[in-house]
């Protein structure tokens, strides 16, 4: 439990520093082929309440998908690329310490185009239950897109 909320923690805060940036913006996120969509835990709602209210529109979207979570990511990353997004996970993340979060096999990027952001975090399906997620197959891990235009 302990574990689950310090990953949350630490998520909520890189998710905070990416909001600040925010502005108005009509991008769309760029999606991740064959994923489905999964039910957002109540723990998980709770935890980013503050930092989704801090958008236009904000919304915390989870998925799940058979991929393994650095195809996630590596797909993500092209998708960004591609749309003219610009990555700012180092900047976001400058201050946080995302090795725990790695080495329990998550990953967290921060994407911006104009001022509209974007954070995927990708969790694998050993993580996805601790969190809260439910209904998913061994073979299944899990990723959540925290976007919105800012206020």
């Amino acid at each position: 439990m302990t574990k689950r909320l310090s990953f949350l923690f630490i998520f909520a805060l890189l998710l905070s520093l990416v909001l600040v940036a925010c502005g108005d913006e009509t991008a769309l996120v760029p999606a991740y082929s064959g994923a489905t969509s999964v039910t957002v835990p109540e723990i998980v709602k709770t935890q980013f309440a503050g930092s989704v209210n801090q958008f236009n529109n904000g919304t915390v979207e989870a998925y799940k998908t058979t991929d393994d979570i650095a195809k996630v990511k590596s797909g993500f990353e092209s998708n960004f690329k591609s749309g003219g997004w610009e990555d700012k996970t180092s900047t976001y993340a400058g201050g946080t310490d995302l090795k725990p979060l790695q080495d329990a096999g998550m990953f967290i990027i921060a994407y911006q185009k104009g001022n509209k952001a974007a954070v995927i975090f990708g969790v694998p399906n050993a993580m996805s239950a601790p969190m809260g997620f439910t209904g998913l197959n061994a073979n299944e891990n899990v990723y959540m897109v925290i976007s919105g235009n800012g206020k």
